[in-house]
């Protein structure tokens, strides 16, 4: 209601023709002699800038955008972006084709662009001619208008801008001159009145941004800094790191996280005073600054442990910078007694690299501690690498192995299916030099819908991947025509329309249907080619190709949508058979314990839906083992306590892969669970009785006696009596007495092999 209020109420004006103070034109004309603003011809914005009840109801549209300008722009803390939605919105509802937001003061000649749209320097005129608008509307004190067409002078400025038209206002501050907002308008037809009022409104906002973006630069300094170093403080560091690690999914450059720990600070700062302590941590902090590039981030997460972000360096490169750091830590001579610096501290660094080493932030967090404490452990005073420790933590996988971490992500891409299509669609950018893509699909109830966008800024919060769009021009036209839609330039675009919005930075696009044996499944929309050059029919070939490969993972994806569990299953099982075949020792085990566990249900009579539980659960049981060296699956000697530490982590990998599918949450409890024993004895969490999943329970003793039953490379296996002789021994201990009692009824004779 403020905008509307801000539309209606003439005495309601941010921008308002107040009076220069006295003497101010003179000193400006006298500053002003290179722009040559003496002499210019009148050009300022006289009428009204109110809008009268009739003008509101004839520009409906545009008005409501403007009332929907707070959530179309964004916050003031993504300033840039602010700015680039603001203009956006200028193309929308006046027709703008470039512009800028220009800072000066109120008695210097010290303009500078800050922010600008299709705007260059090395324009015709050089800055003379682009500062010339701002110079304009600082000397006169309120908006002023330009026209090409009017006079020679007014030509030459709009020459600079190549534009046929110019409006620029005034910002202040306190009433002070603090820059200039600058339209410019490219076709024949000028700004009509009604649409400067409208430019007039958004001036309004860029002033509020530019104030709220003064108030949070001020605020972030308190909010993001740690008080006693100046370093970035825990909060600040976290949401930055989630922030890199997103870049580096889609960048695919790798960042490393290392957190380091003051050793003995204690003790140094319970002997001397507090304030060398302080004295200690500060130059600590100053020495993790030196110590890093201009790119990198350090950060004080608490008391005497730091934190540094490295961009774009793999494991060894910040293993040598955290050795660089200890080395300059251990020369420094800290306050001791009486001040006298006759004291030195070495620090212990834990260092993890994703996504060589984690999924997700907490994961490197996590990854990273666990390095800093084996090297605190090491005595103080070292580095380690999470890749070092690896093997006593989780798993490692040697050359050769199955990439389970690959193969992970895939299984991950596949079930979320928007991700896969932006890694596709960012691929396909890459090629095509193009700053922004998108792609929509076309639904069985004829909406589209946006199911990747990459380079739509922060404040551009309506395209956002799941949102249901209207179909535009280009849309229509592509998916009706059922072909490519290649604009040059504005020029031969064959659609009659205003296509250039929404953050479009050059009259060039290209836009192809995504097509499956005659049926169109959405459309893919490159623009904004690096260097504002135009797509070409080269372009157009070499993207084919890659638009059919989109096309059939979209295909496949619309299929797995449908049935998301059956093809998730699917892909495990595969994984599960070649499992099979590369340690043949496994062979016919899955089936045979799928068999056991279902005859073990059935006896007991336990419902329908757990039974389907069950069955998925035995089938995939072991499809962890992806994940365990193959030197240990295939040992011909007893394991070590160390790799059967490393295997027994195959019921959580086996969980975690099937982390993410919609309604195998029950089926993974029970893989997780189907190395835990009734009495507790069991792995990975000591779980016992019923806190045991019933699937897990039954499962538990179907792999058991067929593990028993079956030879490995170690050992052989045992003849089904005495299997049934060790599981009788076993009740009330390792199994519950009633599934235990329905196993030794069922399974009387030996199992035919699978």
């Amino acid at each position: 209601m403020n905008y509307l209020l801000f539309l209606l109420n003439p005495d309601h004006i941010i921008l308002g023709a107040g009076l220069a103070p006295p003497g101010f034109m003179n000193e400006v004309n006298r500053k002003m002699k290179s722009l040559d603003i003496n002499g210019f011809p009148p050009c300022t914005i006289d009428f009204p800038l109110e809008f009268s009840p009739e003008e509101i109801a004839a520009l409906a549209t545009p008005v409501n955008t403007l009332l929907k300008c707070n959530y179309l722009i964004g916050t003031s803390v993504d300033f840039d972006g602010a700015f680039q939605s603001l203009f956006d919105i200028a193309a929308e509802v006046a027709g703008v084709d470039c512009g800028a937001y220009i800072t000066g003061s109120h008695d210097a000649n010290d303009f500078s662009v800050i922010v600008s749209r299709q705007v260059t320097r090395h324009n015709a005129g050089g800055e003379v001619s682009l500062f010339f608008p701002a110079a304009l509307a600082r000397t006169f004190n309120k908006g002023i208008h330009l026209e090409a067409s009017k006079n020679p002078h007014s030509e030459k400025v709009c020459q600079g801008w190549k534009a046929t038209a110019l409006v620029a206002f005034p910002l202040r501050r306190n009433l002070e001159f603090i820059g200039a907002l600058v339209f410019g308008k490219r076709e024949p037809h000028p700004f009509t009145a009604e649409r400067i009022k409208l430019l007039w409104v958004l001036a309004g906002q860029a002033e509020n941004l530019i104030l709220q973006s003064d108030a949070v630069k001020t605020l972030s300094f308190y909010s993001f800094l740690d008080p006693l170093t100046h370093l970035y403080n825990r909060r600040y560091f976290d949401d930055l790191l989630e922030k890199e690690i997103f870049r580096s999914r889609r960048n695919g450059k790798p960042i490393s996280l290392l957190t380091l720990d003051l050793d003995g600070f204690k003790a140094y700062n319970d002997t001397f005073l507090h304030s060398s302590g302080d004295i200690a941590l500060q130059e600590v902090a100053s020495i993790l600054r030196d110590c890093v590039r201009e790119v990198d981030t350090v950060a004080r997460l608490g008391g005497d442990e730091f934190a540094i972000l490295l961009v774009e360096s793999s494991s060894q490169g910040a293993r040598d910078r955290a050795r660089r750091i200890i080395q300059r830590l251990e020369a420094r001579m800290l306050p001791g007694r009486e001040q006298i610096r006759t004291e030195r501290l070495s620090a212990s660094i834990g260092v993890a690299t994703f996504p060589d080493d984690a999924f997700d932030r907490q994961d490197l967090t996590h990854k990273s501690d666990h390095a800093l404490y084996m090297a605190k452990h090491q005595g103080g005073g070292k580095v380690c690498l999470y890749q070092e420790i690896s093997e006593l933590l989780s798993v490692r996988l040697e050359m050769g192995e199955i990439p389970v971490q690959k193969i992970y992500d895939a299984a991950r891409s596949i079930v979320d299916m928007d991700k896969f299509l932006e890694i596709l669609l960012f691929t396909a950018m890459q090629g095509m030099s193009a700053g922004r893509g998108s792609i929509v699909v076309l639904d069985s109830e004829g909406n589209f819908t946006l199911r990747a966008a990459i380079g739509f800024r922060n404040g551009e919060q309506h395209f956002s991947p799941g949102t249901i769009v209207s179909a535009g021009p280009v849309t229509s036209w592509v998916a009706e025509k059922k072909e490519p839609l290649l604009v040059s330039g504005q020029e031969d675009t064959p659609l009659p329309m205003q296509w250039k919005r929404n953050g479009y930075q050059g009259n060039s696009f290209l836009s192809i249907p995504l097509i499956e044996q005659g049926r169109v499944l959405g459309v893919l929309h490159l623009t904004n080619k690096k260097g504002n050059q135009p797509f070409t029919r080269d372009d157009l070939a070499a993207f084919e190709p890659v638009a059919r490969e989109i096309t059939a993972i979209l295909s496949q994806g619309i299929l797995f949508h449908e049935n998301v569990k059956t093809f998730s299953i699917s892909i495990l099982r595969s994984l599960g058979s070649a499992l099979e075949l590369r340690f043949p020792f496994l062979s016919g085990h899955n089936k045979r314990v799928q068999d056991i566990a279902l005859r073990i249900g059935k006896k007991l009579g336990i419902s329908h839906a757990d039974m389907v539980t069950l069955g998925t659960a035995a089938a995939l049981h072991d499809i962890g083992l992806i994940g365990i060296p193959g030197e240990i699956l295939s040992k011909n000697r007893k394991l070590t306590e160390r790799e059967l530490e490393i295997a027994r982590k195959h019921p959580f990998l086996g969980a975690k892969l099937l982390e993410g599918v919609p309604g195998m949450e029950e089926t993974r409890r029970v893989i997780l669970e189907h190395q835990e024993f009734f009495d507790g004895s069991g792995y990975p969490s000591g779980l016992q009785g019923e806190e045991i999943s019933l699937g897990a329970r039954i499962l538990s003793l179907a792999e058991f006696y067929d593990s028993i039953t079956s030879s490995r490379p170690h050992r052989g296996g045992l003849r089904h009596e005495e299997a049934l002789q060790l599981m009788r021994n076993n009740m009330n201990t390792i199994f519950e007495p009633r599934i235990c009692k329905a196993f030794l009824e069922e399974i009387r004779e030996p199992l035919l092999p699978s």
